[in-house]
């Protein structure tokens, strides 16, 4: 039997203004680890990894703390598909991304669902067939749009 294909959500979500986890996205990312479905989150690829002694890249620290705060709570996410972002960035080669998440798991991109307000990353997910979930003001044709992450999730819930 082929696994679930996983569920992407926009990391951005799960953060404040300050880019600091908010403990009620997080608890609801909790929520979704703890269930039958994968789910890793998506985030824009960072222009550089600068880790050195003494300064670690924001992206990188951010990252632990949310492993962490997952791991402290008995869950485990499975992964951060970190997308390229900019002006020339070939939606191909997100596309051929989103393949190679899905084929670990014997499914294509039509069969991912994503969670995000990020026009280029629900546009991606759209023209790949896959179930795109719009949070906020975002309008994406073919997007279904939702009030905010909780409504999304209990939209992914009920399947």
């Amino acid at each position: 039997m082929a696994r679930k294909a996983p569920l992407l959500i926009q990391r951005e979500l799960l953060l404040d203004d300050s880019g600091e986890p908010l403990a009620a996205a997080m608890e609801s990312l909790i929520r979704l680890l703890r269930g039958d479905r994968p789910v890793w989150l998506a985030a824009e690829q960072a222009s550089g990894w600068r880790p050195t002694r003494r300064s670690v890249d924001h992206d990188l620290v951010l990252q632990q703390q949310i492993h962490q705060w997952t791991r402290r709570a008995g869950a485990a996410l499975d992964g951060v598909l970190y997308l390229p972002e900019g002006l020339f960035v070939r939606r191909r080669h997100r596309n051929e991304q989103l393949e190679d998440l899905a084929s670990r798991y014997d499914a294509t991109a039509a069969d991912l669902t994503v969670i995000a307000r990020d026009a280029g990353l629900l546009e991606t997910l759209v023209l790949c067939g896959g179930r795109a979930l719009s949070v906020g003001n975002q309008r994406v044709e073919g997007a279904t749009q939702l009030a905010d992450l909780e409504a999304a999730i209990a939209l992914v819930n009920k399947q």
